[in-house]
């Protein structure tokens, strides 16, 4: 009709009708893997965010007091400044106290930071920085003096109280020069004494790292030992010196007396004085030397835990 063709019902498109989709079961094996990456990748992340963005570290002793209390949680930075040590969780000390490390950032002067020691593995401290590189350090009286001038800032600072500026080796301290990268070294005789720029200078157990102009490492430092002679029951500590991978302890040393007396090395490393509030009972640079940069690894910002005690730490 009208020229117009039609469809019958035979010649109509059929329609289908939209059903839902089977959903495809996953294998056993598939769902296992996909639970194992889920994991993998969590662990991962909070591995990256623990070396390079923060960190809850429970404060443990009273060397701190009354900055920080024993059993204090604290809120660490690590993005303005840090030390990443590529260590896992299942290493020994020794392996961890060698593992490779990167650090940034500057630390300030009395800056309140988590710190290692050496030879002390995995092992945090938390401590103020008292000395920068190519500072000399002092106490006088309990109070810090630095280059000659006494730090006036720590008057501002509530929980370094007067009671804590006295008791033993509390009160005076130093002078101690406290090296930086590029300092001259010398060894000046057999007994292990050094010049540092020219002038004489104690070690006072820092654990220097230093090249000749080769670019061959120096390395000295103190290590614990069994003391024999008191039947292998007390600790001690030996001096230990290395270089170009070979090592000799003290008795070794004076013995074969290697060619490196009056040799000049330049010193490898910045490193910072480090103290506790509570000054008459911390275990600190005056005990153990000034530490390496890499060592320092975290900034305290906050105290967390307990909540009454929730507080900016300065």
């Amino acid at each position: 009709m009208n020229g117009e063709k039609t469809e019958t019902a035979e010649q109509q498109p059929v329609k289908k009708k939209k059903g839902k989709k089977e959903k495809v079961r996953k294998s056993v094996g598939r769902e296992i893997l996909e639970w194992v990456l889920t994991i993998v990748v969590a662990l991962a992340a909070a591995l990256v965010i623990r070396s390079v963005v923060f960190e809850m570290v429970r404060v443990d002793g009273e060397s701190m007091l009354d900055t920080l209390n024993d059993g204090e949680i604290m809120f660490v930075s690590k993005y303005d400044y840090s030390g990443i040590w590529c260590n896992l969780p299942w290493q020994s000390d020794n392996a961890a106290q060698k593992a490779a490390r990167i650090s940034y950032g500057t630390p300030a002067r009395l800056d309140v930071v988590i710190c290692r020691y050496p030879a002390r593995g995995a092992v945090d401290f938390v401590k103020r920085v008292a000395g920068l590189p190519g500072d000399t350090v002092e106490l006088r009286d309990g109070f810090l003096y630095v280059n000659g001038e006494q730090v006036k800032e720590e008057s501002e600072i509530e929980g370094i109280t007067d009671a804590y500026r006295s008791g033993y080796s509390a009160s005076s301290f130093g002078p101690y020069y406290v090296p930086k990268k590029g300092d001259s070294l010398v060894i000046t005789d057999n007994n292990l004494d050094f010049q540092m720029n020219g002038e004489d200078w104690e070690r006072k157990m820092t654990p220097v790292i230093a090249k000749d102009a080769d670019g061959k490492t120096l390395k000295i430092y103190d290590r614990k030992v069994n003391d024999s002679s008191r039947g292998g029951k007390r600790e001690a500590t030996e001096t230990i010196v290395a270089y170009d991978g070979k090592e000799w302890d003290f008795s070794a040393w004076l013995a074969e007396c290697p060619d490196l007396i009056g040799k000049e090395f330049t010193v490898d490393e910045d490193y910072y004085f480090v103290m506790g509030d509570h000054r008459n009972n911390s275990n600190d640079s005056r005990a153990v030397g000034a530490i390496e940069r890499t060592m320092i690894i975290g900034h305290v910002r906050r105290v967390l835990y307990p909540f009454s005690s929730w507080r900016g730490v300065e």
